[in-house]
């Protein structure tokens, strides 16, 4: 009993490991309180070049997992997280770069970056109030700043 005991927690802490890989941050652009249109994450597209998007669109934030080997199934469960991660804030597909990281020359790890696409074509009057609103507060501390 007790060998399978530790034989399940060995093989948790080895699940829970593989699906948590790399160290995740996030960087707000923009207004954070839009209304959310999409529910699930892997319903997002995923675009990789900017000229893919063919709507008019802002980037409303950045986010990033860094320090992920090389191994296509944690990019897969990787670029779900961020896929999730997006949804939850809003976004309406994502813009993202797979790179290398410079400074790591052993493993050569991997960096996704993408970029929170938001649709502007479409914006529900609330949307477009709180945006608004950003913009005007935004442009309040540029006037601070410039005395």
């Amino acid at each position: 009993m007790k060998k399978y005991l530790f034989l399940t927690l060995v093989l948790f802490s080895l699940t829970a490991c593989a699906s948590m890989q790399g160290k995740s941050d996030y960087i707000p652009i923009g207004p954070q309180n839009l209304s959310i249109q999409v529910k699930e994450g892997k319903d997002l597209p995923i675009f990789t070049n900017v000229k893919q998007i063919t709507r008019p669109w802002s980037n409303i934030g950045i986010q990033r997992i860094k320090n992920l080997p090389n191994d296509p199934k944690i990019i897969q469960a990787s670029i779900l997280r961020l896929q999730n991660f997006a949804a939850s804030r809003g976004a309406n597909a994502l813009l993202i770069k797979q790179y290398f990281d410079e400074d790591n020359t052993n493993g050569r790890p991997i960096t996704l970056a993408t970029n929170m696409v938001k649709y502007l074509d479409n914006l529900s009057e609330e949307d477009i109030e709180i945006i608004t609103k950003f913009a005007q507060t935004a442009a309040l501390g540029e006037e601070s700043n410039d005395r």
